[in-house]
């Protein structure tokens, strides 16, 4: 029986809905789902500390748990470190806030668990996710959807009970996705029931309510008739079908060849608009193949209802092989290779399946129909601009090679020419609530000698006059002294930028002006830093912001947060002729007392407006704007040098 979030037998089913849903989602990238067992032995409760390791235990049982244990409270996971005695024990970590009386909940196993099923739609807002997508299982198909991000995405999930003990009980407690919202940022958002028993404990929104109900409708195990499955399918079609624009080809029986039982003439009959199922919603990938026969791209199957192909084309026709589809979501024409009869009901056919390969233009098939000869000319020209800027552009925007690619040769990964051996990189997540920052970050301190590079880009410092450009990076000071550290150097012989910070003040290096800005807020230590640096050529002026992060942003309970991430220091200034060099160096990371990530060189400076979008993307949406991204990731295959001079 469900219980709200709450599960006492194998077999029970209950469901996920979300009460407000997610904006701005274009794809989502993984998810956390926390569930908690309880059982005879868990009846009683624990007592929090704010900031103390230690915690008490209420219960009119033994402690059922040992040292290195985990359970949890609210939605977060704690490990118990040493037993005092019956009634106290440590943590590994000590908790953020103070309880009383709070419940806790054992791990699952595979004695005691939940399977998962999704389903998702992009209505309205205000419809609670309106008519959704069947139910699939929880898995791959998820992360290769793609989402409009001009609507709101409501997410459902189905949990069925497939392991419990006895006398146990299994539960709900949140669900967190990963997601890649429109501005490239990466969001992982918590969600818990509305209804939690330990609201203060818990991490996220509440934002889900749980569902029950018995008697959902199942044409498989009610052994609906055929009629009915042909309807559902038509139905299923008509909603998350895609549109394609399908021209139906007839043999020219002028042309046959009765020996090799062919036609060596095809006319284009006619056209019009229906929609297909792809299995799986898989389309094929975005890559192009070259060879000797020209460019191509991948091959796959759809399948077309009866229906559908008799709305469009009356009744007597049907698919065969040389029609033509033009996918408008992919921008791409393709041509029917084979047709296949899918009886997938009672031996009744409800739909063919169709695999299709890139179109090919033919002398042999003749278009009579000027209108249709229109169309097919309008969406087949223009194969050449798949190389001109714009979409080079885009495929470097959409590809990300500066950011992705972590494996290229023994010297180099595309973005580093070289690493020092001894330079650190350091796991650990930067966040602004539930927003990623970063994952990993440069310990600059790693070598003291200062005139060791601990790490070399593959771009030169040069700059043309006519060019701007700007620099963004993250950085946490451990200044020991007044001295000012280098955080970016791209500067020799008078020649380049270089920018370098202490406390109170920041010293810009460009060519042979230096420029000193102080402060208006002295920096902490231990505190990370958004650093923005604009050089603008056309209105010869460059610009130096700075912002601050809460160091309580990694932690988001229940209760809001304000400013969280605010700008301390802006000044900007004028200079007189355009800043131009060109240098046979690199840019450049040198020892420093300080830690840095998320460094990025852009060709274009960034609008103060667009500071904070900017500063908090962990997927650069702008790719190609870009000379440098580098989110201290570590590379796979680069090689390191003890003495890179």
């Amino acid at each position: 029986m469900v219980t709200n979030y709450t599960a006492d037998q194998i077999g029970d089913i209950f469901y996920s809905t979300m009460i407000d849903p997610y904006l701005g989602v274009e794809k989502i990238l993984g998810w956390d789902i926390t569930v908690g067992i309880t059982t005879p032995l868990t009846t009683g409760a624990f007592n929090f500390i704010k900031n103390s390791t230690t915690v008490s235990y209420v219960g009119s049982t033994s402690l059922p748990l040992i040292a290195g244990d985990e359970f949890i409270v609210g939605n977060i996971k704690y490990q118990i470190d040493t037993i005092i005695d019956a009634n106290t024990f440590t943590v590994v970590a000590a908790p953020i806030f103070s309880a009383t009386g709070l419940t806790f909940y054992l791990l699952p196993d595979s004695n005691n668990q939940f399977s998962y099923e999704y389903s998702w739609s992009q209505e309205p807002e205000g419809s609670s996710g309106g008519q959704m997508s069947e139910f699939l299982p929880l898995g791959p198909s998820l992360l290769a959807l793609n989402f409009d991000s001009s609507k709101p995405l409501w997410i459902k999930l189905k949990l069925s009970v497939t392991a419990l003990g006895d006398a146990n009980q299994i539960s709900l407690i949140s669900n967190s996705f990963t997601l890649e919202t429109a501005t490239g940022t990466i969001v992982v958002c918590p969600d818990f029931c509305a209804d939690c028993t330990d609201s203060i404990a818990m991490n996220g929104c509440a934002n889900i309510i749980v569902e029950c109900d018995d008697s959902l409708y199942d044409p498989y195990n009610l052994k609906q008739p055929t009629k009915t499955y042909e309807q559902l399918t038509e139905l299923s079609t008509d909603i998350w079908g895609h549109t394609v624009k399908y021209f139906r080809v007839e043999p020219d029986k002028r042309s046959k060849d009765v020996i090799l039982m062919e036609y060596s003439l095809y006319n284009v009959v006619e056209q019009g608009e229906l929609k297909i199922m792809v299995p799986d919603n898989e389309m094929p990938t975005a890559q192009f193949s070259y060879d000797i026969f020209g460019m191509g791209f991948e091959d796959f199957e759809i399948h077309l209802t009866k229906g559908q192909f008799k709305n469009a084309f009356g009744i007597g026709p049907s698919p065969r092989m040389r029609d033509y589809l033009y996918f408008p979501l992919i921008n791409r024409m393709y041509e029917v290779n084979a047709v296949q009869y899918a009886d997938e009901f009672n031996e009744h056919m409800t739909y063919w399946k169709l695999y299709l390969k890139k179109f090919e233009e033919r002398t042999s098939n003749i278009i009579t129909d000027t209108t249709i000869e229109q169309e097919l000319e309008a969406l087949t020209v223009g194969v050449e601009e798949i190389f001109g800027e714009e979409i080079k552009d885009e495929y470097v925007q959409t590809t990300k090679p500066a950011q992705y690619q972590t494996t290229f040769t023994e010297v180099g990964d595309g973005t580093r020419f070289r690493i020092n051996t001894g330079l650190k990189i350091i796991d650990g997540e930067i966040r602004n609530r539930w927003t990623v920052i970063s994952k990993n970050y440069y310990d600059l301190r790693s070598t003291k000698d200062s005139n060791v590079e601990l790490l070399v880009y593959n771009k030169k410092s040069q700059l043309s006059v006519n060019d701007n450009l700007a620099f963004t990076a993250w950085i946490r000071p451990k200044f020991v002294g007044n001295a000012h550290q280098i955080i970016f150097d791209g500067f020799h012989d008078n020649k380049g930028l270089e920018i370098s910070i202490n406390a109170t003040s920041t010293i810009v290096k460009i060519n042979e002006d230096v420029y000193t800005i102080t402060h208006d807020v002295a920096l902490d230590n231990k505190t990370w830093y958004g650093f923005v640096f604009n050089l603008n050529n056309g209105f010869k002026t460059f610009s130096v912001s700075t912002y601050k992060l809460d160091p309580m942003s990694n932690w988001q309970n229940s209760s809001s947060m304000n400013k969280t991430f605010e700008r301390i220091n802006h000044t900007a200034k004028n200079f007189g002729n355009p800043h131009g060099w060109v240098l046979n160096k690199n840019y450049q990371l040198m020892p420093a007392d300080l830690d840095i990530t998320n460094i990025r060189l852009f060709k274009k400076t960034i609008g103060t407006d667009q500071h904070m979008n900017v500063l908090q993307q962990y997927v650069v949406r702008d790719n190609q704007l870009a000379h440098i991204i580098d989110n201290a990731i570590p590379s796979i295959n680069l090689r390191r040098y003890d003495q890179s001079r």
